[in-house]
């Protein structure tokens, strides 16, 4: 497989990777020969960038630290979960009878993380514009648990990462449906709005006995900001809870790789640099030195350029240097295609840099 823009499809190349909604709905399935009218579907489903199969990436492992399975019981109940809390005047009854299903969830997630060999993100999750929120929170809980895994925090420690940052956004549901899924910029006033739904999570979580007080900190404080710039209370440095901290670099690098219906996603390398340059001002510098070792500059299936004008596709992303992928060389200095595509480590290439990304 490799990743291409939507507007790079042509009718006749195939669908490399299953479109699923939130509920497990296979929306197009994976092996579909794309036609015009699947490719409008697509279109209509605000995706951007697709996976498409490849002949010479067949042999590709596409297979994250997280099960599909896993991942979509984890959309499905935390969909559950905030439709039924949006109906919910009291705030708690539906938190507290779903709490045990949440801490499940969660528990799976962490169990296909610490029985994974694979604690890094090399390709990226396609979500359609209708479930952004619920896959959004699923790959934000994902994104800090192995950020904490790899700060050494020990297990309970990571469950209770684990619950806050899988339902940070859950004060979202006390916000009109109209500003949360807006197309275009807020307004003043609807931006002061949507900034209170950091205190309401808070409210929501912290009245029920059963979910730790830092889980709902995380609600509370994700958006605060390394520099005391932040909301709702201007917390800065240490002052924030690391959860909250943890949650903020994977909240933001989650949102900007992902379609929305304003902008087409970041590149995950462009999602990096503008991390990276947050660093003591809106983020942690720690925790984003750690985190650009969690997840890859080029993830699998990226078709790049090198400084030699030679062309490839990613195929690996070595865990002890994500910035350094393996590629395989598909198209040589002068673009003529190969006849015999090669593999070549970056690493073991230090004079080749990735100058450009292709079809993207």
């Amino acid at each position: 497989m490799r990743m291409t823009l939507l507007d790079n499809l042509q009718p006749g190349m195939i669908l490399g990777k299953s479109i699923i909604n939130a509920e497990g709905t296979v929306l197009l399935a994976a092996g579909v020969k794309l036609t015009p009218r699947y490719i409008h579907r697509l279109q209509n489903l605000g995706i951007s960038t697709v996976y498409i199969w490849d002949e010479r990436t067949a042999d590709l492992d596409f297979r994250g630290p997280l099960r599909d399975e896993t991942r979509l019981r984890a959309a499905s109940t935390l969909r559950q979960v905030m439709t039924e809390l949006e109906g919910d005047l009291e705030r708690t009854t539906v938190l507290a009878n779903k709490l045990p299903q949440i801490a499940t969830v969660v528990d799976d997630i962490l169990n296909d993380l610490l029985s994974s060999n694979k604690l890094i993100i090399d390709f990226l999750e396609i979500k359609t514009m209708d479930d952004y929120t619920f896959f959004h929170s699923v790959n934000v809980c994902v994104l800090a648990l192995i950020l904490g895994m790899r700060l050494g925090l020990e297990e309970e420690k990571l469950k209770e990462l684990g619950i806050g940052s899988l339902l940070h956004d859950i004060g979202k549901t006390r916000i009109p449906a109209e500003i949360v899924a807006k197309p275009g910029p807020l307004t003043v006033t609807e931006w002061e709005t949507m900034q209170k739904h950091t205190s309401l999570g808070f409210e929501i979580l912290r009245k029920s006995n059963e979910l730790p007080l830092p889980a709902a900190h995380v609600s509370y404080q994700h958006h605060e900001r390394y520099n005391g710039t932040g909301y709702p209370r201007q917390l800065r440095g240490e002052e924030i809870h690391l959860y909250a901290r943890l949650t903020a670099v994977c909240d933001v690098f989650d949102a900007l790789t992902s379609d929305r219906s304003y902008r087409h996603r970041f590149l995950p390398h462009e999602a990096l640099e503008y991390i990276l340059g947050g660093s003591n001002t809106h983020f942690d510098f720690a925790v984003v030195k750690e985190f650009a070792r969690c997840v890859a500059m080029y993830p699998l299936g990226t078709k790049v350029r090198l400084n030699n004008g030679t062309q490839g596709i990613v195929i690996q992303v070595p865990p002890q240097a994500p910035q350094r992928p393996v590629l395989r060389i598909i198209k040589d200095r002068e673009d003529r295609t190969l006849d015999r595509p090669y593999n070549l480590p970056l690493l073991d290439h230090p004079r080749l840099i990735i100058t450009a990304v292709l079809d993207q």
